[in-house]
């Protein structure tokens, strides 16, 4: 039985890595990654199934939509699967570190693994100890990063792994990458007020951010995935190579001034959807670069698949390994489909893209082959592919059972489609 390592970096964007950019190997900001990444399979387009960390991780860790039970913001619901609970029924152990409170045990994260150290307490007292505890935790803020560094996440990690034997499922979640983006050189204390407020200027004010803050809101981001780097190295090379199972992806991107914004939002363009996805299977010494679409969603099932256990017929991702040159299967190529909710929803293939807000009324069509950008809306232009991508988004929430007001708002009659969908029931075909 082989190991698997999952490692995810919050708000890596691919283009930033040396594997992926030119400019980025020139600039040395991921030597380490990029000299790993010549003997794995690298994706890439992989395509995020949210923008932000509670829309993401759902599909990376369940292998499923996170409209599929409406309960990222409520905490997981019981029926969601996670990777560790179906690898621990297989005699896995499982651990993850991660600091990042929209992934912590409150939200239900936590299921499956023997060890879940997320850094939130899972609730603080109430009363005087209370507001105590909340004031002392808003100084130690003023004082350090509002996360684990990753040196001490892989401290954590090591201390776990020290004299463990037998199969594992570790998932490490590294924060470095994600804002404020602090400075590592000069005196601590100055950098991290420094690096707070233009942070918070730039997420609350984006249209004040001066071209000259701009910049030092990509440096530091550089210098953060620099620092990454050193680290996520050092904890891959921790493990066998013929005896693990590596993945490395992103929860979602980063804005740095593209539409006007900073960080990440509720926004459903490229720049936040496109994350890096490394698979380095257990003995893999030749490395593969993959052009087709792929998906977050399809990291559960490629683990599934790769270490014998089936590919999970109640997931929505498909695994991967025919793209990978393990398998001679045929890979049909899928629309990549990323939720804020289910009134807000894109629908990527490999040329285009549509974005459907029907909470506020309005849509966008991207010709991606000739705007990468996405600058030119065309919804006016190429109605007809508008429609048959939106026949796409429509399909999806039937098949996610969305509310029926939800489905009213996108112009479906739900009473006829559940009509139409008892028939196929009676007929054996759902």
């Amino acid at each position: 039985m082989h190991n698997v390592l999952l490692v995810t970096i919050d708000s890596l964007r691919p283009d930033f890595l040396g594997c992926y950019s030119d400019w980025a190997r020139a600039e040395q900001l991921s030597p380490r990654l990029d000299a790993w990444a010549e003997q794995a399979c690298l994706f890439r387009t992989s395509i995020s199934q949210g923008p932000r960390t509670p829309e993401s991780f759902p599909a990376i860790l369940s292998g499923q939509y996170a409209s599929r039970y409406l309960d990222i913001y409520s905490g997981l619901s019981e029926k969601r699967r996670l990777i560790s609970e179906i690898l621990k029924e297989h005699g896995y152990a499982c651990a993850a570190f991660n600091s990042n409170p929209y992934i912590s045990r409150r939200k239900g994260y936590g299921r499956g693994f023997d060890l879940y150290e997320d850094s939130v307490p899972l609730g603080p007292p109430r009363g005087l100890k209370g507001k105590v505890f909340i004031n002392l935790l808003k100084l130690r803020n003023l004082f350090c990063e509002p996360y684990t560094p990753a040196p001490n996440i892989n401290h954590q990690v090591f201390s776990w792994l020290k004299g463990r034997s037998g199969p594992l499922f570790l998932w490490v979640h590294y924060m470095d990458v994600h804002g404020p983006y602090i400075p590592k050189r000069g005196f601590r204390y100055y950098q991290r007020v420094k690096a707070g407020c233009l942070w918070r200027k730039a997420t609350h004010a984006p249209e004040q951010v001066t071209p000259e803050e701009g910049q030092r809101l990509r440096a530091a981001y550089k210098e953060e995935i620099r620092y990454t780097d050193r680290f996520l190295m050092e904890l891959i090379e921790s493990f066998d190579p013929a005896k693990t199972l590596v993945i490395i992806t992103a929860d979602h991107g980063e804005l740095f001034g593209e539409h006007g914004l900073y960080a990440h939002a509720f926004k459903l363009y490229d720049t936040l959807l496109r994350v890096p996805l490394l698979i380095r299977l257990p003995g893999q010494q030749q490395g593969r670069r993959i052009p087709e679409m792929v998906r977050s969603l399809d990291i559960v099932p490629t683990v599934l698949d790769t270490l014998g256990l089936g590919s999970g017929s109640d997931l929505d991702g498909r695994s991967l390994r025919p793209l990978m040159g393990v398998e001679k299967s045929p890979w049909v190529r899928q629309p990549a489909i990323s939720e804020i909710w289910s009134k807000h929803l894109s629908v990527r293939t490999e040329d285009w893209k549509l974005i459907a807000n029907y909470a506020e009324g309005w849509q966008e069509l991207f010709d991606l082959a000739a705007d990468p950008a996405e600058s030119n809306n065309l919804i006016a232009v190429r109605p007809e592919v508008a429609a048959e991508l939106e026949k796409v988004i429509r399909q999806h929430l039937l098949n996610m059972n969305a509310p029926e007001e939800d489905l009213r708002q996108c112009g479906i009659d739900a009473t006829t489609d559940a009509a139409t969908e008892s028939r196929l029931r009676a007929l054996g075909y759902m």
